[in-house]
C-alpha cells in the first residue's frame, strides 16, 4: 500500500507500508544489456520497502539524469545508483548534488577514477576503489623493502592527479622516483630503454591490459626478469593469470597488485542493502526525518538532510554488509591483493600480502618476493681461498685437509649461521686470485673456479673491478680502501747527527727565537720608561741577555728587574720557557731512543722514478692485470719496470723480497698495515695510496643467494659487526713500539755527534769574536797611543 508522497515522513502506526524508491541508472555505452545486474526489492522490517527503479541511458543522455529522476515522480526516490565510467562521474555527481540525493557510483571494472568526491561536500560514494589505495599499497611495499629509488611506468588509464599523488607520497619519504609515461609515441621499447639508462631495478607499472602485455613481452626478450630486477605489476588479476608471460616471469622477482573483483549483481545487491539498512536505522531512531527532493517545477532542490549517506558509511551499518565497506571519507575500503611469482609452479601466483584502509599492510610470512633466497637448508658449499694475511690465513690439519681462518672467515661464519649452510675449503687452482681470460669466456685462479661452478663462493679480499664483473658477481664490499706500497726503511746516518733539532720543526725554532727577541725589546722599553728602574737595567744589551739567559735557565747574580712591570714580564717569560724546555726534552728522548722512520717513497710516481726500488705485485692479482694491460701513462711505466719481476703468489713471499731492500711490494693497504703493526722489520708503508676500490667476496653470476647475502652484509656493517671483526685481527698499536718500551736503548755516538758539532761550531764562532775583539782592541789602542804622543809633541813645541 502506498501512503503518499511528501517531504516529511512519519513512522506509520497502522498497517500502512511506506514505499521508498531508489533510482538505478545504467550506462549502456559501458554495460552491455546481457551483463546488467538484476534488481530486487529490499524489505525494511515490516513497515517499509525499498524498490529499485531502472533507467537506461547512452552517450550524451548523461546530462539528462535530473529529468529522469523527475520522470520517476510519485516513486519517492531517496537515492541513486549509477553504473557508468569515471569520465561521466563528475557530471552525474553534480546532478546528484542538485537533487540533494545520496548517490553511489559504480565504475566499470577497467576504469580507474582519480579521486572520488568526499561526502563532506558531495553526495556521492564510489564503489570502485580509487588510485590512492593502490598507491598506498605500492608505497608500503617500497618501505617494506627499504628501497631508496623506484621507477614508475604509467599510461592514460590513470590521470595526472594519481601520478602527482604517488610522487608526493614517495618524496615525503625521501624516495627518489623516475616517472615514465607510455603512449603511442613512447612505446615499450622506448620505455625500457629509459629504464635501463636510469639504472634502476625497482619497477612499478600502472598500465592497461594491452600495454602491460607489450611491456612484459619486451622485458622478457631483454632478460629483465632476472633476479636483479624487482617488478610490481598492477593489472586485472584475470589478465595476469591467463597471460602466457607468467611462465616467462615465474623465475624472476615479480609482484602483482589487483583489487577485489565482484559480479555487478552482488555489487547492486549490497548497495540496495546499504540504502535499506540506512533507512531502517533512521526510521528506528528518528520519529521524524526529512529527505531532500528535487522540485521538478521550480528546478530547485529543496533543503534536506544528507544524513542517509552518513548512515550508510557509519561503521555500525557496515557490519550489516557482507562485501562492501566505505571509509568515513566516503572511499570504498577495498582490498589490494599482492601476489608473487614462484619458480617451478607452472606460472601460478601465490598471495603474499594484502592492503586496505582498515587493516593496513599485512605480509603473510615476512617475505614478499617468493623467489628470493631464504636459506641453504644445511647444504654443504664449496668455498675457495688463498692466503692473504690477515684476511685469509692458511693451515693444514693433521689429516691433510686445508683449513683457513682470519677476518674473511669470521664474516663467512656469520653467513653460515644466518643462512644455514656448511662448507668445505679449497685452495686456488693456481695460487692466484685470477681474472677473466682475454676472450672473456673463461677465467683464471679463484675467479675462474667460481665462474665454472667448481666453487660456490670465493672468500677473500677480492678487489671489485669491471673486468672481473664480466664473469662473476661481487657481494656488497665489506670495506673500501686503496693500494699501498711497502718497502724497507733506510735510516739516513747524516740525519742522526742532528736529531737534537728534530723534536721541533723549523717553524717552532723560528717562533722560539722571535719570542726571545720580542721579550728583550719589551724589557728594554719597560726599563727605559719606568721611573722605578735602576740605571743598571737600562742598557739594551742587558735586557736581551736577560731574556736569552732566562730561556736557558742560566741567570747569575741578581738578574732581574727592579720595576714591578718588568718582573711580571720576566715571570711570564720564565713560565713559557719552562713549558717549551719540557716539551723539547720529552720529545728529544723519543727521537733519540726510537729513530724516526723516513719513507724513501711517498707515492706511485716516486716509485716509477726510483732507481733504488723495483715494483712488485702478486702474480695473477688485480694489480698484475691492471699494470700489464696498461696502454700508457704511469701504469705503463710501472709495467715496464715489472718485466723482470719474480713470480710470487703469496704476500709472505713479497715481504721476503722487500726485506732485501731492493723491492717495493704493492697490495691492499690494510694487509701492509697489519704487517707493520705486527712486527719490527724496518718496514714502512708509503704515505699515499692509489686505485681505491671495494673488497668483497665473489659468487657466480646471478647466484640465487646474492641478494640475501648483500642485504645481510649491509646489516652487519650497520650493526658494527664488521668493525668488531676488524678490531679482532688488526692491533690498535704497533707491537714493535710495545716491545721497545720494555727496555731503554743505549745511545750511539752518531746520535750524539750533532751536539758536539754544534758546540764546536759555536766555540769557533766565539773564537772568531775573540780574535776580532783583540784586533779591534789593539787597533783602537794603537790609534789612541799615537794621538797621545802627537799631542805631547805639540805641547812641547808651544812656547811657555
Amino acid at each position: 500500500m502506498i501512503c503518499g508522497i511528501f517531504v516529511f515522513f512519519l513512522i506509520p502506526t497502522g498497517v500502512c507500508i511506506e514505499e521508498f524508491g531508489i533510482g538505478v541508472f545504467f550506462d549502456l555505452s559501458v554495460w552491455s544489456t546481457d551483463k546488467l545486474p538484476s534488481t530486487k526489492v529490499f524489505s525494511i522490517g515490516s513497515t517499509a520497502t525499498l524498490i529499485p527503479y531502472e533507467h537506461y541511458f547512452d552517450g550524451n543522455e548523461v546530462f539528462n539524469i535530473t529529468q529522469a529522476v523527475c520522470d520517476m515522480a510519485g516513486k519517492e526516490i531517496v537515492g541513486m545508483v549509477t553504473f557508468t565510467t569515471c569520465k561521466k562521474a563528475a557530471v552525474i555527481a553534480h546532478q546528484a548534488n542538485m537533487l540533494n540525493l545520496p548517490h553511489v557510483l559504480v565504475a566499470r571494472d577497467n576504469q580507474h577514477c582519480d579521486f572520488p568526491p568526499s561526502i563532506s561536500s558531495h553526495q556521492t560514494l564510489m564503489v570502485y576503489p580509487d588510485c590512492r589505495l593502490l598507491i598506498k599499497a605500492f608505497v608500503s611495499i617500497t618501505l617494506h623493502k627499504a628501497w631508496r629509488s623506484v621507477s614508475v611506468i604509467y599510461d592514460e588509464t590513470y590521470g595526472e592527479s594519481c601520478i602527482n599523488y604517488l610522487v608526493g607520497q614517495l618524496s615525503a619519504l625521501s624516495i627518489s622516483s623516475n616517472i615514465i609515461k607510455m603512449s603511442e609515441t613512447n612505446d615499450a621499447d622506448t620505455s625500457l630503454a629509459l629504464l635501463i639508462r636510469a639504472n634502476d631495478t625497482k619497477l612499478f607499472t600502472m598500465l592497461n591490459g594491452n600495454r602491460t602485455e607489450d611491456l612484459l613481452h619486451q622485458a622478457s626478450s631483454v632478460d629483465m626478469f632476472s633476479r636483479e630486477y624487482y617488478w610490481i605489476i598492477h593489472n586485472d588479476s584475470k589478465f595476469l593469470k591467463s597471460s602466457h608471460l607468467l611462465t616467462a616471469m615465474e623465475g624472476g622477482n615479480v609482484l602483482t597488485a589487483s583489487f577485489d573483483k565482484r559480479l555487478p549483481d552482488a555489487i547492486l545487491s549490497d548497495i540496495i542493502s546499504a540504502y535499506g539498512y540506512g533507512l531502517e536505522y533512521m526510521l528506528n531512531h528518528n520519529t521524524t526525518f526529512s529527505i531532500g527532493k528535487y522540485d521538478c517545477d521550480d528546478k530547485k532542490p529543496t533543503i534536506g538532510e544528507p544524513g542517509l549517506l552518513q548512515i550508510i558509511t557509519r561503521n555500525s551499518m557496515q557490519e550489516n554488509l557482507e562485501n562492501i565497506k566505505w571509509t568515513k571519507d566516503g572511499v570504498l575500503d577495498a582490498t589490494v591483493h599482492i601476489s608473487s611469482t614462484q619458480a617451478g609452479r607452472n606460472g601460478t601466483l601465490a598471495e603474499v600480502a594484502t592492503y586496505n584502509y582498515t587493516d593496513g599492510f599485512r605480509v603473510k610470512d615476512g617475505r614478499l618476493y617468493q623467489n628470493l633466497f631464504k636459506d641453504f637448508a644445511n647444504r654443504t658449499l664449496k668455498v675457495v681461498s688463498w692466503t692473504s694475511t690477515p684476511f685469509t690465513m692458511r693451515k693444514q690439519s693433521t689429516n691433510g685437509q686445508v683449513q683457513y681462518h682470519g677476518f674473511c672467515y669470521d664474516i663467512l661464519e656469520e653467513f653460515a649461521k644466518v643462512f644455514n649452510f656448511r662448507y668445505v675449503m679449497l685452495d686456488s687452482v693456481d695460487g692466484t686470485y685470477g681474472g677473466p681470460t682475454n676472450d672473456g669466456k673463461n677465467g683464471t685462479g679463484m675467479v675462474g673456479m667460481v665462474m665454472r661452478g667448481e666453487a660456490d663462493i670465493g672468500v677473500g679480499p677480492f678487489t671489485v673491478t669491471a673486468a672481473r664483473e664480466t664473469v662473476v658477481d661481487f657481494l656488497t664490499p665489506f670495506q673500501e680502501e686503496g693500494v699501498g706500497i711497502i718497502m724497507k726503511t733506510k735510516d739516513q746516518k747524516n740525519d742522526r747527527m742532528f736529531r737534537m733539532f728534530l723534536p721541533f720543526q723549523s717553524t717552532s725554532w723560528i717562533a722560539t727565537g722571535v719570542s726571545i727577541v720580542i721579550t728583550g725589546i719589551i724589557l728594554f722599553v719597560i726599563s727605559r720608561c719606568s721611573p722605578y728602574t735602576n740605571d743598571a737595567d737600562k742598557p739594551i744589551y742587558k735586557n736581551f741577555w736577560l731574556a736569552f739567559g732566562a730561556f736557558f735557565g742560566q741567570l747569575g747574580g741578581d738578574s732581574t728587574h727592579t720595576s714591578a712591570s718588568g718582573r711580571i714580564i720576566l715571570g711570564i717569560w720564565w713560565m713559557c720557557t719552562i713549558l717549551i724546555l719540557e716539551l723539547y726534552t720529552a720529545n728529544l728522548a723519543a727521537y733519540l731512543t726510537i729513530p724516526p722512520a723516513k719513507s724513501p717513497i711517498k707515492n706511485l710516481e716516486q716509485l716509477a722514478a726510483s732507481s733504488d726500488y723495483k715494483p712488485l705485485v702478486k702474480t695473477g692479482s688485480n694489480l698484475d692485470f691492471l699494470f700489464r694491460r696498461a696502454k700508457g701513462g704511469l701504469y705503463k711505466q710501472i709495467q715496464e719496470k715489472m718485466d723482470q719481476m719474480p713470480v710470487i703468489t703469496t704476500t709472505e713471499a713479497g715481504y721476503e723480497l722487500v726485506g732485501t731492500g731492493k723491492y717495493a711490494y704493492m697490495t691492499d693497504v690494510s694487509q701492509l698495515t697489519y704487517k707493520v703493526l705486527k712486527g719490527c722489520h724496518d718496514l714502512l708503508v708509503a704515505e699515499e695510496t692509489f686505485n681505491k676500490a671495494g673488497l668483497s667476496f665473489i659468487v657466480r653470476t646471478n647466484a640465487e643467494f646474492k641478494t640475501a647475502f648483500n642485504l645481510h652484509m649491509i646489516r652487519m656493517i650497520e650493526a658494527g659487526l664488521i668493525a668488531k671483526f676488524h678490531s679482532k685481527w688488526w692491533p690498535r698499536v704497533s707491537e714493535c713500539s710495545q716491545d721497545s718500551s720494555k727496555s731503554a736503548t743505549a745511545l750511539q755516538i752518531d746520535s750524539m755527534a750533532g751536539i758536539f758539532i754544534v758546540y764546536a761550531a759555536f766555540s769557533g764562532l766565539a773564537l772568531i769574536f775573540f780574535v776580532s775583539e783583540m784586533v779591534f782592541y789593539f787597533f783602537i789602542r794603537r790609534q789612541r797611543d799615537t794621538k797621545i804622543k802627537s799631542s805631547e809633541v805639540t805641547n812641547l813645541k808651544q812656547p811657555l
